[in-house]
């Protein structure tokens, strides 16, 4: 037994390695098995598990820190309160719910613990971005890939099977993929790559990658012009607005010929409106156009939340009515978290959560790299998408990579920081 306890403790990095690289495969599999074997097993949400347990292992009987065993001890406390309060007996559809939803505090209070153990390198999330990126351009350009959507809008999936988890994944690692793109080295793999995944997120036919890519490239931008102008260099900023303009035409060029152009194209005709203009008009179209109607989605499941008693405002109202039909997600984490989970479950999720955000913003460092940037850029999508289309912090193969980046954050802060003190003293 001490020769594994010492195995895994030496080799945590690589174990933790190894699970992001697997990620695309564990979805493919996921996918193929749903789509083409019509098998309902979930190998990906199996081995997520048993990483977590692995994790937990590591923590409390490798490590010996045995302060997670208060949020732990809360969460089985709420977990039974939960159930009890449910008005039906759907108990196998709620766990899974529960599961789901509370992999991400779980997981990230388990890497909190081993943040100063462990190295999370970015060329990892890359590695696991293009595999995404490279087997979905292969099952389109072999046209053996699944749609995007069930009807009316366009888009391809490749061999995945959700759309909105492997957009935000695809959203969220955007801006690591700046840290990569930023130095000369392999000039021509990256100019290859980076045109396939341009490819591959205006072919998938969702909003959220191409917004992703759109605020990242301002970011980057403005970053890199005060730079230059803080340098004083006239012609370099000169050549900068150049290109800026060069890739402000070609983008007005390609982006028609997208499934994310075609697919706003079709939305717009759908609710008979001439122009994206009329969408900020109207309290409906703003809705249906721009949240795909999760406000009313979220009206009427505050509604329903609000008569069903106090019980479930506390503990939730679950994922499951009484009719044994699943509750209705609004697609908005924060709300559906709220709901499902009520007042406790709500305060009980973010606990952690809030904790370290509020350890990452409580002492930024006076001078932030670009690198750093870049992450923090991610971090703020992840806020913003888990509100505007979900499946952020709900989706455990989306709530791993937001795992990963919050604790890679907060190493590298502490490292700037402990950098800084070491210069004034």
């Amino acid at each position: 037994m001490k020769r594994i306890n010492k195995y895994l403790e030496n080799n945590m990095n690589k174990i933790i390695t190894i699970f992001i690289i697997l990620q695309p495969i564990l979805d493919l599999l996921v996918s193929l098995a749903i789509n083409v074997f019509d098998v309902s097993f979930n190998i990906g949400m199996v081995v997520r598990i048993v990483f977590l347990f692995i994790l937990f292992y590591i923590v409390c009987i490798v490590k010996r820190k045995y302060n997670i065993f208060v949020y732990l001890a809360l969460l089985l406390i709420y977990s039974i309160l939960f159930l009890v309060s449910l008005d039906n007996n759907y108990v196998f559809g709620n766990i899974h719910g529960f599961m789901r939803s509370f992999y991400f505090p779980i997981l990230l209070i388990l890497l909190y613990n081993v943040k100063d153990d462990i190295k999370i390198d970015n060329k990892y999330f890359l590695i696991s971005l293009f595999t995404y990126i490279i087997l979905i351009f292969i099952a389109d350009i072999t046209k053996t890939g699944f749609k995007s959507y069930d009807i009316a809008k366009k888009g391809s999936l490749g061999w995945f099977n959700s759309t909105n988890e492997i957009s935000c994944i695809i959203s969220i690692l955007i801006p690591l993929l700046f840290i990569w793109l930023k130095d000369r080295k392999n000039i021509i793999l990256k100019v290859i790559l980076l045109g396939v995944f341009l490819f591959v997120i205006g072919n998938l036919g969702t909003k959220t990658p191409i917004l992703s890519l759109f605020i990242t490239m301002i970011i980057v931008l403005i970053y890199v012009i005060s730079i230059v102008i803080k340098k004083k260099n006239g012609k370099l900023l000169g050549g900068i607005i150049c290109l800026t303009l060069v890739a402000f035409l070609g983008t007005v060029l390609i982006i028609p010929k997208t499934n994310f152009y075609k697919n706003i194209k079709i939305h717009m005709n759908f609710l008979k409106i001439d122009s994206v203009d009329d969408v900020f008009r109207d309290d409906y179209y703003f809705d249906h156009f721009i949240f795909s109607q999760r406000i009313t989605f979220m009206r009427n499941t505050d509604m329903k939340f609000w008569d069903k008693g106090l019980k479930n405002v506390l503990f939730g109202i679950g994922y499951v009515n009484e009719k044994g039909l699943d509750n209705k997600a609004i697609e908005m984490d924060y709300y559906d978290i709220f709901y499902n989970h009520g007042i406790v479950g709500f305060v009980l999720y973010f606990s952690v959560y809030v904790y370290i955000l509020y350890l990452i913003f409580r002492k930024l460092p006076r001078k932030v790299n670009f690198d750093l940037l870049m992450r923090y850029l991610s971090l703020i999508l992840i806020l913003v998408l888990a509100l505007y289309s979900g499946h952020v912090l709900l989706a455990p193969a989306v709530s791993i990579y937001v795992s990963l980046i919050v604790i890679a954050i907060l190493q590298e802060e502490i490292s700037l920081n402990s950098f800084h003190n070491k210069d004034n003293i």
